[in-house]
């Protein structure tokens, strides 16, 4: 059967519960090319708890599992548009790939059921702009608070106005373990690789634009910078400054994610 971009095969039916959109699942999956090449998605996982209401999984896996029993197997054969579309994964799955998971609905569980998860909560990224209300610079976050879940808000100043009078825009999405790796690696050994590029905290220029009142705040430093921190499970491991225009900072891999997420208009 056909659901918006997703070919259901029914294997196995199974005949324990039916899993719906608010519950937790213990699932085994296996992921695969159109011509059949396996795909490590989560090298060392193939079983994995999923909420399905959750945005760490792809579109179409989770309303693949929706209806199944447990004890059920399916191969689903997903649409790019529900898988990964068209950046994929880098040296796993190509742009507009079609992606084959054979997914096994091993048992409905609670919300405290603990299984290691290419998600669990150990490493975290923040990136933070605090903006220029007078060139109309935003200010945003950019947030991974789950392993691979993230979020980003933008401030935008109106013209005119201080920071108190914004538009706001949030999107949000994941990042596949690859991905996770690779971004918090690059980050993590920026300082390493840069030293002279890191900006001392007395330096930092915070938004002298804003206005108190009708008095113009001062601007006591000389560079606008962004504030990024590290934290691997639960404890800090970097935070550092870096100036908005490092042109080293802006070619790493999550940087460039982050100004094209900012670029789109779509952001709500």
């Amino acid at each position: 059967m056909m659901n918006s971009g997703i070919d259901i095969e029914e294997i196995e039916k199974g005949n324990g519960q039916v899993a719906q959109k608010h519950d937790y699942v213990l699932v085994e999956c296996l992921f695969f090319l159109n011509r059949g090449d396996k795909v490590e998605i989560f090298p060392n996982y193939n079983q994995f708890v999923i909420y399905l209401k959750s945005r760490n999984f792809i579109p179409g896996l989770l309303h693949g599992i929706i209806g199944m029993h447990e004890g059920g197997e399916r191969n689903l054969k997903i649409s790019p548009h529900l898988a990964f579309g068209e950046k994929g994964v880098p040296d796993k799955i190509p742009p507009n790939a079609l992606l084959i998971c054979k997914v096994k609905l091993l048992k409905i569980v609670d919300e405290t059921f603990s299984l290691p998860s290419p998600f669990e909560r150990s490493r975290q990224i923040v990136i933070s702009h605090r903006g220029e209300a007078s060139s109309q610079k935003p200010r945003w976050t950019f947030g991974i608070i789950n392993e691979g879940e993230y979020g980003l808000t933008v401030n935008h100043p109106i013209p005119e106005m201080t920071w108190r009078h914004t538009r706001t825009k949030r999107t949000e999405g994941f990042l596949t373990q690859y991905l996770m790796d690779k971004v918090f690696s690059e980050i993590r050994n920026f300082p390493n690789q840069y030293p002279n590029d890191i900006v001392d905290y007395e330096n930092v220029w915070a938004d002298m634009s804003e206005k108190a009142g009708n008095t113009p705040r001062e601007r006591h430093t000389n560079i606008l910078c962004l504030h990024v921190s590290l934290h691997e499970k639960e404890k800090p491991v970097s935070s550092y400054y870096v100036a908005e225009n490092n042109e080293a900072f802006a070619n790493l891999t999550l940087c460039k994610l982050i100004a094209e997420l900012i670029s789109k208009d779509e952001m709500k």
